[in-house]
């Protein structure tokens, strides 16, 4: 089975294993830390899943294109904002993005980094697509900083959910988010960790103007 395949299957009960494998708690926190955001303008969201982050940019975002790779995970998103004229959904390739340069204020990547192998190549795309001073938005839960026990558990009730985890998938740390970011040429790098017990890495980062 492909990991397209893997994760389409989940479509329709997505959110809620996500929420059996890390806790409504650090869900909450990251939705809260993506709603206080502004002036996103024109937002790319890539590996969009069924929508659970795309909700916290809605209010501040002049338009969203979600995409994802598998086609029933956008379709779930399509349904889930349905009523929102400022959101749109598409199935596109995060290595391999359909989209002319410059043309994006915000890029988010949520949950997506620490599980495709193609993470360079991801963000040289998100970089090409983005306006010049636009940014990108890194989330993805991580076991980093947490208690072994905490990471057992976590590991327990993610293969209960998925089963193993996705060939090429990473633990992301704060040190690798910063080399993947500097690797991509991206300036003005911030990072901090978020949540309590279950724990969150979450990033941002500026394409350079000319």
């Amino acid at each position: 089975m492909t990991i397209v395949n893997k994760w389409e299957a989940f479509s329709e009960s997505f959110e809620q294993k996500n929420t059996y494998v890390v806790g409504q708690a650090i869900i909450d926190t990251v939705k809260a830390k993506l709603a206080e955001l502004d002036n996103l303008g024109v937002v790319l969201e890539l590996g969009c899943g069924n929508g659970t982050y795309t909700s916290s940019l809605v209010h501040s975002a002049t338009s969203i294109l979600a995409t994802d790779l598998s086609e029933k995970m956008v379709e779930t998103t399509k349904q889930r904002f349905q009523g929102y004229e400022n959101v749109r959904t598409g199935v596109a390739n995060c290595a391999q993005l359909p989209y002319s340069d410059d043309q994006f204020d915000t890029v988010l990547m949520a949950n997506l980094l620490h599980i495709i192998p193609c993470r360079h190549a991801a963000l040289l795309q998100a970089k090409r697509v983005l306006k010049p001073g636009g940014r990108l938005i890194v989330m993805s839960m991580t076991q980093y900083s947490m208690s072994v026990f905490r990471q057992l558990g976590l590991m327990y009730r993610y293969i209960r959910m998925y089963g193993n985890k996705p060939a090429g998938a990473i633990k992301l740390t704060p040190q690798r988010t910063q080399q993947y970011l500097d690797a991509a040429m991206f300036e003005d790098v911030q990072i901090q960790i978020l949540g309590n017990r279950v724990k969150a890495l979450y990033a941002e980062a500026v394409k350079a103007r000319p």
